[in-house]
Order: structure tokens, then sequence, then C-alpha cells
């Protein structure tokens, strides 16, 4: 029954025992009590609530009964579980030194204290239920309590109703306790096994660092007995990994479901893959369609094993995680070769690198989970890479554009030798386990930058189909700036088979992420390290968002003009990456306080040292806010003449007419002289000097000169080019044409194309240009004239 039809029941008995009363009616106290028409209603309630109590009893039964048989379950399982549970437990203290026997028996642990937890759910669900109803009978019967004196029709019936809560109340309590009983040994068990799977979880880090830098013993004692020791493995193998795939027909029946369910899933994804592709045109398309019908099989056939690995009881089948892993990473190899083709076509026939490393790095995983000898895993393993090495050699000779490739093949290409090279020797020295790691670690690492590069160049593209830079050039900049950190966090779930597959790697990576490093006052962890990495791309998202606002300033206000953007952008670049500096250092751990004792220090010999810069920084503020210069004014400063192209805060960049880079400190602007020729127009004024012969017509030389001047596609009808008579030289009437054209840039190609016109001009007309005579006259009767 509810608690609150309980607790309704009671307030409403009680409203009608106050209502029964002489008293509540305003009858007189002394009145004989006759008989109330209220009474026979007042007794329905009283038997309705009496067959309440009634069923009181009968759910105490059913509570009864099912407690009894799920506490009959409970004890035959705590029974199996703790037997198995500590055989489980011997055959892990005897499996010293394999430590993959040790992972596959904690999880074994692992499932028989969930299962023994499972059992005892119901039991305690069942308990909470019994202590909720004592709960509610207790609430009615302190609802009752101040009636109970009252010897009227209803007392009696109260009464009644009181000793059937009691009864109810005093077996539920009964039953609670006896199931307390029941659950005690059963959590401590619980409690007991979760504590021991705990600890052998702690120390297995430790275990496994020791199976992997372990080496193997070179005695002649040692290599005598190899063969002994290959012959028990080969033995005890079958026994070993009798946990590592399905035992009975229900379990691959299951395995087999759950294969099915998510190669369904993975068609679906790959036809909604196959639309998206459709969007795209170009080499992407062609690569995409490599990726959804090549790749994606493998990756979707891989990652349907790994959903049949999980066993009944909640523990993993090794072996369908071994074969998962292994095609999921032969998907991603592909993967990323498809798409780096799409980024670099130098590659489009060109040999993949990671073809190369996968099956040397597929036999020393099956190697490590089959836990071979060391001694013999040595052998293996260096014969594997004498091969590896060779093969990688003569490919790299046979390969005439080697040059030619990126940087990153490059680097792949060669560092194959160099990889193999290493693991062979480190094989050599005994340590085998260790080699193989070192060469898984060489192909993740080429997978993962490879498919990082390649997942970079297409998000960028993705980013420009869905966010157009014409239409929305602020989401075309914030989606270009995630673009990177979103490709590479996706690369990153290229290393995770290699977790998966790799015996111990996730114990190994656990030792990793929580070790912590301290560097002076610093200190320095993984979690610090990847929110160190996650806070540059989110600064670096930040001025990408912020220059992008800056550009459509412009659009916004009209009168703004574009050259004060640039020096803008300057400036938020240099603040935002200041921030994030600040940021990084208190994330490491570094003491405001005593690096501004240490900056004050310093202050004077660097306020020396640096006064150079600091002037250059001051007077580039001056001329990025004072709007003294902006990009694309023509300039004169210093005897340099030229076009500015940027005004950073160090210094303003200026591009000569020959077209030389001169970087100008912003000091030498604020301090010298400084003629800005376009600051309040953009025209430029160009002139040309020539001389023309005693004698000539001067308003025919007039004539020709501004025809020639009107005659170049660079010069402006308006301002009109004019003509001055400057002076009668020694030799020539001198004459100056001046004009303006549309761009300084333009200023010496159109003089010297002014110049041959009027030279053709003149010659056509029969203009002569005079040059310098003198004429010496000598005297006959000197002396020195005849010598």
């Amino acid at each position: 029954m509810p608690s609150r039809q309980f607790y309704f029941i009671g307030c409403l008995l009680f409203i009608l025992l106050l209502a029964g009363s002489p008293r509540a009616a305003g009858l007189d106290a002394e009145a004989p009590a006759g008989p109330d028409a209220g009474d026979a209603a007042l007794a329905q309630i009283w038997s309705a609530r009496l067959d309440d109590a009634a069923e009181l009893d009968s759910q105490a039964d059913d509570f009864t009964r099912q407690a009894d048989s799920l506490s009959a379950s409970l004890a035959a399982e705590l029974q199996e579980v703790n037997a198995r549970f500590a055989r489980h437990n011997s055959l892990y203290q005897a499996s010293r030194g394999h430590p993959t026997e040790q992972v596959t028996l904690v999880q074994q642990m692992h499932s028989l204290c969930d299962r023994l937890a499972g059992r005892i759910a119901p039991l305690d669900a069942l308990s909470a239920s019994l202590g909720d109803r004592v709960r509610e009978i207790g609430l009615l019967q302190e609802n009752l309590k101040d009636l109970s004196g009252d010897q009227g029709l209803g007392a009696e019936s109260l009464r009644a109703y009181g000793q059937s809560l009691d009864r109810a109340r005093q077996r539920l309590d009964a039953l609670s306790l006896r199931l307390e009983k029941t659950l005690a040994p059963a959590r401590d068990s619980v409690a007991r096994m979760n504590q021991t799977v705990a600890e052998i979880e702690k120390s297995l880090t430790g275990i496994w660092e020791d199976h992997y830098l372990t080496p193997s013993e070179n005695s002649l004692d040692a290599l005598a007995s190899t063969p002994a020791l290959l012959s028990a493995w080969v033995a005890s193998l079958d026994a070993r990994l009798g946990f590592a795939y399905p035992q009975s027909a229900a379990d691959w029946l299951q395995a087999a479901r759950n294969f099915a369910i998510t190669a369904f899933i993975t068609v679906l994804i790959g036809f909604a893959g196959f639309r998206l592709s459709r969007r795209i045109h170009g080499r992407w398309q062609s690569a995409l369609d490599g990726v959804i019908r090549r790749s994606l099989p493998w990756l979707g056939l891989g990652w349907a094993v790994l959903m049949a690995s999980g066993n009944r009881n909640g523990g993993l089948y090794m072996a369908l995680v071994l074969l998962g892993s292994l095609i999921i990473i032969a998907g991603f190899a592909a993967l990323s070769w498809r798409l780096r083709q799409a980024v670099a076509p130098a590659l489009e026939k060109a040999a993949s690198p990671l073809a190369s490393f996968y099956p040397p790095a597929a036999l020393g995983v099956l190697m490590l989970f089959s836990d071979l000898p060391i001694r013999v895993l040595g052998v293996v393993w260096s014969v594997i890479m004498l091969a590896f090495v060779a093969l990688v050699i003569a490919r790299n000779r046979r390969r005439k554009s080697g040059d030619k490739l990126p940087l990153l093949e490059r680097f792949s290409y060669n560092c194959a030798v160099y990889f193999g090279i290493a693991s062979l020797l480190v094989a050599l020295s005994g340590y085998a386990r260790l080699a193989i790691l070192v060469f898984m670690l060489l192909f993740a690492l080429v997978n993962l930058l490879t498919l990082g590069n390649a997942l970079g160049g297409l998000m960028n593209l993705l980013a420009s189909i869905f966010f157009s830079r014409g239409k929305n050039p602020l989401g075309n900049a914030v989606a270009k700036a995630a673009a990177i950190p979103l490709a590479w966090l996706l690369s990153l779930l290229s290393a995770l088979p290699w977790i998966w597959a790799v015996p111990g790697a996730r114990y190994l990576l656990d030792h990793l992420l929580q070790a912590d490093y301290k560097i002076g006052v610093a200190s320095v962890d993984f979690s610090k390290i990847l929110l160190i990495i996650f806070l540059f791309f989110l600064f670096r998202s930040l001025i990408g968002l912020g220059v992008a606002t800056l550009n459509r300033l412009p659009e916004r206000i009209p009168h703004l003009e574009h050259g004060v953007i640039p020096p803008l952008r300057g400036v938020l670049t240099y603040l935002v990456w200041g921030l994030f500096i600040l940021v990084v250092l208190g994330l490491l751990g570094v003491n405001f306080t005593s690096l501004a004792v240490v900056a004050g220090g310093l202050s004077v010999g660097l306020g020396l040292s640096l006064q150079s810069i600091f002037s250059n920084f001051v007077s580039g503020l001056f001329l990025i806010f004072g709007r003294t210069l902006l990009v694309g004014d023509y300039i004169e400063v210093g005897g340099i003449a030229g076009t500015v192209k940027a005004v950073k805060i160090r210094a303003t960049v200026v591009e000569t007419s020959a077209r030389a880079l001169v970087y100008v400190p912003n000091s030498s602007i604020m301090s010298g002289q400084l003629t800005n020729w376009t600051r309040d127009s953009r025209l430029a004024r160009g002139s040309v000097q020539v001389g023309v012969a005693y004698g000539s017509d001067t308003a025919q030389v007039k004539n020709l000169l501004l025809q020639a001047a009107k005659g170049h596609p660079h010069v402006l009808d308006e301002p009109a080019a004019f003509v001055i008579f400057a002076d009668f030289g020694d030799s020539a009437l001198d004459f100056t044409l001046y004009f303006y054209l549309d761009d300084f840039n333009n200023t010496l190609s159109a003089a010297s194309d002014i110049r041959f016109a009027i030279e053709r001009s003149f010659a056509e007309h029969g203009v002569d240009i005079p040059f310098p005579q003198m004429t010496l006259h000598m005297n006959p009767a000197d002396p020195a004239a005849t010598d």
C-alpha cells in the first residue's frame, strides 16, 4: 500500500472521529449519546482499513517467500563465487612472470565481483522496500496514538487496526533483520574481492614494466634450457588462452549477434559518408570514395569484431580484441594514406610507407600476446627486423624521385631504417619485448602524423564548403582555426587500437598519465600538457576570430581606413599570446610574486639593453594610432622612397621602386623627416626634363611634350599634364613636363616610356636635342700653342 494512501487514511480517520464526537458537533457534553447516523459509515471505513491490515499480512508473506528464494540463491552463489575467486587468486599468484595470464585472471575476478554484486542487488532492493514499508507503518502508528483512549465505536476499530499494524511491523522488522544477516557476508565478500582486485590492478603497472624491461639471460645454461621452455610454452598455450575466445555455442551466438548489429551500423555510416562525398569535387571526392570503398570496410569489420568480444560475464575475449584491433590498425593505415594522397598530389603513385610497417608490427603484437619465451622472441624478432631493414633499403634505392617527396614522407622512409636498426639492436641486447614496443611506437607515430596532416587538409576543405569565406567570413575563420586541433584530436583515435592490442599498454599508459614531473618550481603532468595544448588551439582560434572581426570593420565603419587594420591585428596577436603565456605559467605553478621580483631586478638591465626596441615599440604605437602613415602610402624617409607595405610594432616595411623591401625602424620615422606623398591624395606626380636647340619652335615643343604624356595609359587626364619653360640653358632651351599618375609604383616606368615617346616625336618633327659644346680659340703668336 503506497505511503500516500496510508497518510490519507490516517487523516480521514482523524477527521471522522472528530466529526463524530459530541463536542465537535456543538452538543452538550452531558447529553446522552443516542444513535448516530454516521456510525454505520464509520464502521464501513474501519472494515476497509482492517482489510488493508490483512493485506499487509499477505504482503509480508510475499516478502518472506521472495526473501527465502533470493537468500537461498545468494547463499549458493556466494559459496561458488568465493571458491572460484580463491582459485583465480591462486592461479594469479602462480602466474608470476606471465602478466598476460594475470590480466586475463584479473578480468575473470572482476566478472566474479560483478556477478556476486548482481545477486546482491535484488536483495538490496527487497531490503529497501521493507524499510520503506516499515517507515510507512510507523508513520500511521504515530498518527493513531492520540486517539487510542477513545471508547466509542471508532475507538474499538482503531485499536483493532493498530494491533494489525503492530503485527505487520513486527513481521517486517524480523524479515529485515534476517535479510541483513544474509546480506552481510555477501557484502563483505564483495568488498574483500574489490579490494583484492584493486591491489592487483595497482601492482600490474610495475609487473608490466618489469615484463618489458627485464632482459633475457644469455648464459650457456639459459640457452640450453630454451627447448624445454619452448615445449612447456606450447603445452600450456591452450590452457592459458582458454579465456581468450568463446567456449560455448551460446557464447559464439552472442558474439555473432553483436557482430551483425555493429556491421549494420557501419553500413549506414558508409552510406551517409557516400552521400556527403557527393558534395565534394576534385581529387578529394576520389579520395573519399576510396576511403568509403576500401578503408571503411576494414574499419567497420574491425569494430564489429571488437563489439563481438564482450562476454556475458562482463569481460572480454582477448583473442577477438586482438583480431579486431589489428584489422582496425590496417584500416587506419589505408585511411591515412588515401587522405594523404589527396593532400599531396605528388604522392598519387607513391607506395605507402605504412604498408611496410604493418606486417612486422602485426607479428610483434601476436608474439607479445602469445607470451613467447623471451629468448625465442628475441631470435624471431631479430630475423624480422633484419628482413624489414633490408626491404626498406632496397625500396629506397629503387625510388628515383625521393627528393621530390614531401617532408613527412621523407621522414617516414628514412626513419624506418633507423628505427628498424634501433629495434634490432635492442632485441640483440636481450630486451626483445621492449624492441617490439620501440617499433610499434614508430608505426603509431608515422600513422598519427600522416592521418593528422591529411585530416587537417580535409577539415579546411569542409570549412570552406560549409562556411563560405565570402558569405560567412567569421564562421570560416572560426572553422579553419578549429580545424587543426579537431583533426589532430581525431587522429589520436588511431592510437586506440594499439592500446587495445599491445598487452599491458593500458597499464603503462596509466602510469605515464599519472606521472608528475618537477622542473624547478613548475609541476608538469600529462593532464596539464593536454590542457596546455587545448588552450594553445583555443587562443589560436580566438586570434582567428579577432582577425576576422577586424577585417570586417571597414565594411561596418565606412570612415575607417583599411591601413589601420594590419597594425591592430598585430597588437591583438601580441596581447592574446601574452595572455596565453601568463595562463600557462599559472598552470605550471609558477609564483607570479617571485617572478615580479625577478622581473623588477632585471628591468634596469633590460631597459638599457632593449632601449631601442622599446623606442621602436612606442613609436610604432604612435604611428598606428596617430595615423601618420598607412599601408599603401608613398613616403620618403631617410633617403628611401617607396610604398608602405606594413606598419608593424618594431619597424615599417617599405617597398621601393626596385621591388626591394626595406625595414625602417619606427623610431627613425618619428624622429626624422617624413614625406608622405599620398596622405591627402593617392595621386602620384612625375616629371621629365628635356632641352631643345636654340631656334626651335617653343609652342611646337610644348604641344609635342603634352602629346607624349597624354599617350601614356597611366597618365591621368585630371589633373592634366602641363609644361614649364624652365630656363635658357648654356646649350639648350630647358623644358620640364609634369604629369600625374594613378599609382606611385608606375612613376619610373612611366617617365621612361614618356622619354622614349618624346625622342620619337622630336625626331619626326625635326626638333633637335642639343648637347653641350665648347669652342676653343687658339692664339698663333703664343709659342705654347705650337708645342
